[in-house]
C-alpha cells in the first residue's frame, strides 16, 4: 500500500475514495492475459493479483501506472497483428474489433482514474514498463519475462 494512500473499507468493498483499479483488471482480462502472467511481471504472488481484482487489496500506485502501460501495449500488439492479417472472415474480424473496442474502454476510464496518482507513481509505473520491455524484447503474449519486484 502507498502511504497516504486511501485504505479498503473492512467489507472489501471499494472505499468511494480509493483509487479504482477494475478498469485495467477488465481490460487485461479481455486481452487474454492471465492473473499469473500479471503476478510474474510484477514479481508478487497469483494470490496477490487476485486481492486486486476483487478488491480485497490495491496494488501501490505505481503498479497501477505499470499495469495501466502493460494494457496499453496489449491493446497496440492486437492492433498490429490484427492489421496485419488479410483474407479472414468479416464475421471474425469484427469479433477482434469489438474485443479491441472494449478494451480500449477500459484503457481510457484507467486512465482517466490514473489522472490522481502522484506524479513519482507516474514516472516509476513508466520506469518499471520500459525494464520490463526492455528484458521482455517482445509482446506481452510471446516472452515471460523475468519479474519485476514491486515494494508494497
Amino acid at each position: 500500500m502507498v502511504s497516504g494512500a486511501p485504505e479498503m473499507e473492512p467489507t472489501g468493498a471499494w472505499a468511494p475514495d480509493a483509487i479504482d483499479v477494475r478498469p485495467v483488471f477488465r481490460g487485461l482480462s479481455d486481452g487474454g492475459i492471465a492473473g499469473k502472467d500479471i503476478a510474474m511481471m510484477l514479481g508478487v504472488a497469483p494470490s496477490t493479483v487476485s486481492k486486486w481484482r476483487r478488491g480485497a487489496a490495491r496494488p501501490n500506485e505505481d503498479a497501477i501506472q505499470f499495469l495501466t502501460l502493460i494494457l496499453a501495449d496489449v491493446i497496440g500488439a492486437k492492433e498490429r497483428a490484427l492489421d496485419a492479417m488479410e483474407n479472414v472472415p468479416l464475421a471474425w474480424r469484427l469479433g477482434r474489433e469489438s474485443e479491441l473496442a472494449a478494451m480500449r474502454q477500459s484503457l481510457y476510464q484507467q486512465e482517466a482514474i490514473n489522472r490522481v496518482l502522484k506524479p513519482a507513481a507516474l514516472r516509476d509505473g513508466a520506469r518499471m514498463f520500459k525494464d520490463w520491455l526492455d528484458r521482455a524484447g517482445a509482446p506481452v503474449r510471446a516472452v515471460r519475462p523475468q519479474s519485476v519486484r514491486v515494494v508494497a
